[in-house]
């Protein structure tokens, strides 16, 4: 008599099929936070600035500029944990989620891929937008050589192989450092950290697990905008909310560190026009006091 009765799920996702061997037993060190960002000056700003550049920007453009501009402030946060001991990047590289659905519509084979955008905080808004665009469209059309070979070369491993094979390549990628891209894996396929949107899914609020192998510290989920009620000059109004939630790897980020980094990311996004790319000569701009 079997404990549970079960069925062999048949032909998942990518996916799931690398997260279901890379997890062992949960015992991440991770926090969990979320917050609420007044967005109307935040949306007229994207759609202003959207008309000059020529491009569609959205929430998701912006919360990768904020975390973006922050990272490139802090760089004692944008490292990596090897070796008992946290390493720092020389570049800010972030990584967005890009889903893939199934040719039949079969929730379970829903992939997800992810492209990575380097020296994100040089870069104003609207080259993140058109290049997270381009690049997603060539993950979701099959055009993108890297994601396909890596993808090919995955899908045939047995999954009794694929949990060793992956800690194989994490090791050799993360505990040597070594370069695998001739082997068909992305070379450094992370990046500094993860910006993930579901807000176009209607989530108001969720919180995502940090995936094992991507050694970022810090994960930020871009949820929906909201009509709520706010108080605005001592009264009670209706205003616009967009919600945010973050994973955070308690070995490299603390509680004083995540209220930093929440409290200049809500300083950028309700106040936008900080998040224009400055004159060479200048630096990004400092917070706000207070």
């Amino acid at each position: 008599m079997p404990n549970i009765r079960l069925r062999k799920l048949k032909n998942p996702s990518s996916f799931r099929r690398i997260a279901a061997s890379a997890w062992p037993m949960a015992q991440d060190p991770t926090i969990y936070g979320g917050m609420e960002v007044r967005a109307e000056a935040l949306l007229a700003w994207l759609d202003a600035e959207g008309q000059r550049v020529g491009t569609k920007l959205s929430v998701t453009h912006a919360a990768a500029r904020a975390l973006a501009i922050v990272l490139g402030r802090h760089p004692d946060l944008n490292g990596v944990v090897r070796h008992g001991a946290i390493y720092l990047r020389e570049t800010v590289d972030l990584m967005l989620q890009v889903a893939i659905p199934s040719e039949d519509g079969t929730l379970a084979k829903t992939d997800l891929s992810a492209v990575v955008l380097r020296g994100v905080d040089g870069k104003d808004i609207g080259a993140i937008a058109t290049e997270l665009r381009e690049r997603a469209h060539k993950v979701r059309e099959g055009e993108d050589k890297e994601f396909k070979k890596t993808k090919g070369m995955l899908d045939v491993v047995p999954s009794f192989l694929l949990r060793p094979l992956l800690k194989l390549i994490d090791f050799l990628q993360f505990g040597l450092n070594l370069d695998l891209s001739w082997a068909g894996m992305a070379k450094d396929g992370f990046g500094s950290a993860m910006v993930t949107s579901v807000g176009m899914l209607g989530i108001r609020q969720g919180f995502a697990p940090i995936f094992p192998l991507a050694h970022i510290p810090i994960l930020l989920m871009v949820c929906t905008v909201e009509h709520k009620p706010v108080v605005q000059d001592g009264e009670l109004a209706v205003g616009q909310v967009l919600n945010l939630t973050a994973s955070f790897d308690h070995r490299m980020i603390d509680g004083y560190h995540a209220g930093k980094i929440s409290s200049e990311i809500r300083e950028l996004l309700e106040h936008p026009e900080l998040m224009a790319m400055p004159p060479a000569t200048e630096a990004l701009p400092a917070p706000r006091p207070g």
